[in-house]
């Protein structure tokens, strides 16, 4: 069987050949998006538009047949610059092409030098759009085949890097509850239970129900991270108050932060308080998050939650002044099964510093928040901790690819 049969790798099409790759177009401006794809599909490009930059990375994600981007410098949620960056540190294979006025122009200077490829002036003409496109495309056409070879490479890697968190850390979770439920049942079966209090007969089945309970939400959550994937998401869309939900989040973590000397604070600095969205998933994404920050905040720290509003979004941040995250590592936390530390130094507790977990909880998240329409941002700093900043949309949108697409 061919490698890219056997990696899952497009056969030779898109940008792999002599065909013209897939060009995306990101600017919160619904007739500059309209402009671009009319233009570009006259030349015989397929185009994709999205109508900010978290939507952008996650039509990357879905389409490795995506080889140009074109995006604004100013959208709200994430600019045009913070999108350059983190395609070039995710997509590196990717060219990225910015629009700019007369009035930007030294950021599309900055810009070239992180590594875009040409930028674009305002107002848009035709002919120039494709002119820099077809330009860009020669370039990709020149090493297109050591890019299919060093995919294939890297696709290899990575399956086996994932092969091996995937043993390593399902065996540590799966682990405990497996060895509680083993020693707790030979008790019950032993001559022992008839001697032990009554206290201790309900020790034993809280023992046995909390590992029960812990085995079944591994298996639930590798479920639903499946069924996002496969986009199979029904979304049960009500009146949310967004600033209600996090008071209800904070209260329900009081608790475990009261045991870590966490504090948890709760900023509100919006008029709007509901969207349109599904509420125990949106209260679950919070909680992921909350809980992300708790488990990588020694003990002392602070957890801030805030809520404010961005153009046409709402934002709740989850911000704590936790260990932080490197920069190299900023792209991968939102994969699955993929921890910063290292497994083997999980604690037991889930909200242990530094603990366990299958690392699904952040793409569950990120699928939360993109089936929603939205996305979440990172912004973090070793040492300094990490803000976690889901946007919403005011307006309720299921799914945010080709916003412009009719069907």
């Amino acid at each position: 069987m061919p490698i890219s049969e056997q990696l899952d790798i497009p056969p030779q099409t898109g940008f792999y050949k002599s065909e013209k790759p897939k060009v995306l177009v990101v600017d919160d401006e619904k007739v500059i998006r309209h402009v671009c794809r009319i233009s570009l599909q006259k030349s015989g490009y397929s185009v994709v538009t999205v109508d900010h930059g978290l939507a952008a990375l996650e039509a990357l994600r879905q389409d490795d047949r995506i080889g140009i981007v074109i995006t604004d410098l100013k959208m709200p949620g994430m600019g045009g610059l913070e999108l350059l960056e983190a395609i070039k540190r995710d997509f590196p294979h990717v060219e990225v092409i910015i629009m700019t006025g007369f009035a930007t122009i030294e950021s599309a200077i900055t810009a070239m030098k992180l590594g875009a490829y040409d930028f674009i002036l305002k107002p848009l003409q035709a002919d120039q759009i494709r002119m820099v496109i077809n330009k860009c495309n020669e370039k990709i056409h020149l090493s297109n085949e050591n890019l299919a070879l060093r995919r294939a490479y890297e696709k290899l890697r990575e399956v086996e890097t994932m092969k091996d968190k995937f043993i390593a850390i399902t065996s540590h979770e799966l682990r405990t509850p497996v060895s509680h439920l083993k020693g707790y049942l030979t008790i019950l079966n032993d001559e022992i239970y008839n001697e032990l209090s009554e206290k201790e007969r309900e020790e034993c089945m809280r023992v046995i129900m909390t590992a029960i309970h812990d085995l079944e939400e591994i298996v639930a959550n590798m479920y639903e991270i499946y069924q996002y994937e496969k986009k199979r998401i029904l979304l049960k869309y009500e009146p949310v108050d967004i600033p209600e939900l996090l008071k209800q989040v904070q209260s329900e973590f009081k608790f475990a932060c009261k045991n870590r000397h966490l504090e948890i604070r709760l900023d509100v600095q919006t008029e709007v308080r509901e969207i349109q969205a599904d509420r125990l998933k949106i209260k679950s994404m919070i909680s992921e998050l909350v809980q992300n920050a708790i488990k990588f905040t020694p003990d002392g720290g602070k957890i801030y939650l805030r809520v404010f509003e961005d153009s046409d979004f709402m934002v709740i941040s989850v911000k704590d002044t936790g260990i932080g995250i490197p920069p190299d590592e900023q792209g991968k936390i939102f994969e699955k099964f993929y921890e910063v530390q290292n497994s083997d130094y999980h604690s037991s507790s889930t909200f242990g510093f530094m603990g366990g977990g299958l690392g699904l909880g952040l793409p569950l998240a990120r699928a939360i928040a993109e089936a929603h329409g939205g996305g979440i941002k990172l912004e973090s700093q070793p040492k300094k901790g990490s803000d976690f900043q889901v946007y919403l949309p005011k307006e309720a949108r299921n799914g945010h690819t080709n916003p412009d697409d009719k069907t």
